[in-house]
């Protein structure tokens, strides 16, 4: 049943059918339904291509902002272990010009001790305490030389293992002679560089969503143009309609009996999607019937509806046979589907039209 663009059906094509459209002759030999059936997959495949290119696109996205994430803290951490390696070269480089003042001092110190030694020993029993103070001199002397020693061996090792560590992590030292450091700085470049693929893979996965889009648009477009088309298909859906509109439930006029006879149509016919009955004016005076679930997705409303300017109604009130709309797509379904009517009645003038939405994918069987 059509309705306005910003209800239940969008319209494919943009003209408004007129009442009485004539369709082309029959298209012989079946091409033009398995170019139909052939559109209609195609239009089914693209949403699910564009669902899943963005999806791709967005898992890119999140991968490429990871890997910058890591490589922002692997440059953060390089960029502190260069400071912390040049920091302790400095450090341990005026930590040896100490050690070697404090080497110096401790053999003056030894000297000193030792000319003291020798001039108590000449005092004799005068120099036995000058004696004392220059053994502990000389006992200062060699507890400092050995700090020194100490001290020269730690921040040798200290120094040899900073080295060791920027080597590891590829901040080498210089004059190391190591052509292609591994570790923290081939970290950055492989970071750098899954960042700069993952960004590519995003880029591309949005290509491959528009290009979805435009499928679907060109199916759109091809399942508008076909459906000008009288097929096969039309004949078996117009031949329903025939029956339908001579059912004596529906002639009847009596709102229950004509709701039996739309269900027994669609029970029949699985391509039917939804039935309903309008009176002369238009007024919809039966519920949206509907097989299965369609009932909770239409619901039951419609009845005082007035579609007297739809095409669908118009159309059938023009001819004296069945009216076949252009194929729209049911915003309800997504379907592409196409809306059957005639009018009915015993009199000379039509008691009203009965319409039925067919989806055009099950009327072809594709």
């Amino acid at each position: 049943m059509e309705t306005d663009p910003d209800e239940k059906l969008l319209p494919v094509r943009r003209e408004v059918p007129l009442p009485g459209r004539q369709r082309t002759a029959a298209v012989r030999g079946g091409a033009m339904e398995r170019l139909a059936r052939a559109t209609i997959a195609l239009a089914q495949v693209a949403p699910r291509l564009n669902e899943l290119a963005l999806a791709r696109q967005a898992e890119a996205e999140r991968e490429a902002e990871r890997a910058k994430d890591v490589a922002g803290l692997a440059s953060r951490m390089g960029e502190a272990l260069t400071e912390t390696v040049s920091s302790l070269h400095s450090t341990s480089s005026e930590v040896g010009e100490l050690t070697g003042s404090i080497r110096r001092i401790a053999s003056q110190t030894s000297l000193i001790a030792v000319n003291a030694s020798i001039a108590a020993a000449h005092a004799g029993a005068d120099g036995r305490a000058f004696s004392v103070l220059a053994n502990e001199i000389k006992s200062l002397s060699v507890e400092t030389d050995s700090a020194a020693g100490s001290v020269e061996s730690k921040i040798a090792r200290l120094r040899s293992s900073a080295e060791r560590t920027a080597e590891v992590v590829g901040m080498g030292v210089r004059g190391s002679g190591r052509a292609d450091a591994v570790g923290l700085a081939r970290l950055l470049d492989r970071m750098r560089e899954s960042e700069e693929s993952a960004t590519a893979q995003a880029e591309e996965a949005g290509e491959l969503a528009t290009l979805a889009i435009r499928l679907r648009e060109l199916a759109d477009e091809m399942i508008g143009a076909v459906g000008a088309f009288r097929l096969g298909a039309h004949g078996r859906a117009e031949a329903v309609m025939e029956e339908l509109r001579l059912d004596p439930l529906l002639v009847r006029g009596e709102k229950a009996h004509q709701e039996r006879a739309l269900r027994s149509a669609i029970d029949r016919n699985s391509f039917i999607e939804l039935a309903y009955a309008t009176d002369a004016r238009g007024l919809q005076v039966t519920q949206n019937v509907a097989p299965g679930d369609f009932l909770a997705r239409y619901g039951n409303s419609g009845v005082g509806r007035d579609w007297s300017r739809r095409p669908w109604f118009r159309g059938a009130l023009a001819t004296d046979g069945v009216f076949a709309s252009d194929v729209y797509r049911s915003a309800a379904t997504d379907e592409f589907c196409l809306t059957i009517s005639a009018s009915y009645g015993e009199g000379p003038q039509p008691a009203g039209v009965v319409a039925v939405d067919v989806n055009f994918r099950q009327l072809l069987g594709a």
